[in-house]
């Protein structure tokens, strides 16, 4: 049995699933050059209280001093292609140090990446609480 070539769907996928990956290590380590080359310029991101932040408002608070680390990883996440945009649903939890304490969040979120000139980025993004 031979291994069927990868369609350019999968691939697409599998791109933009590393490419999500190295946006949650921008976010850790504050790297504001990985974050401008991943997120788009017209990118907005809606928060689960229905707040909203731009990438500007992103990188500044990337150059912040001070703040508690905050680690990301996902859970159940399901891609989905639509020529050059693929869909990433499932759930993000956040983990940081408050007082020394450890604290979590889950949410659930849709994140949504286009190619543009040969290039996968980041347009939008929403998150949604999690029930407990």
């Amino acid at each position: 049995m031979h291994a069927q070539p990868k369609s350019n769907t999968d691939r697409s996928q599998d791109e933009v699933r590393k490419l999500e990956r190295a946006w949650f290590d921008a976010y850790e380590k504050k790297d504001v050059e990985a974050m401008n080359a991943i997120v788009a310029d017209d990118f907005t991101i809606t928060f689960g209280d229905g707040s909203m932040q731009t990438k500007p408002q992103i990188i500044e608070s990337l150059k912040r001093p001070g703040g508690s680390a905050m680690k990301f990883f996902t859970e159940n996440v399901l891609s989905r292609s639509y020529g050059d945009t693929v869909v990433l649903i499932g759930i993000v939890v956040s983990e940081w140090k408050q007082n020394d304490k450890p604290m979590s969040d889950r949410s659930r979120y849709t994140d949504t990446y286009v190619k543009r000139n040969g290039r996968w980025q980041v347009v939008a993004s929403h998150l949604s609480n999690v029930a407990k």
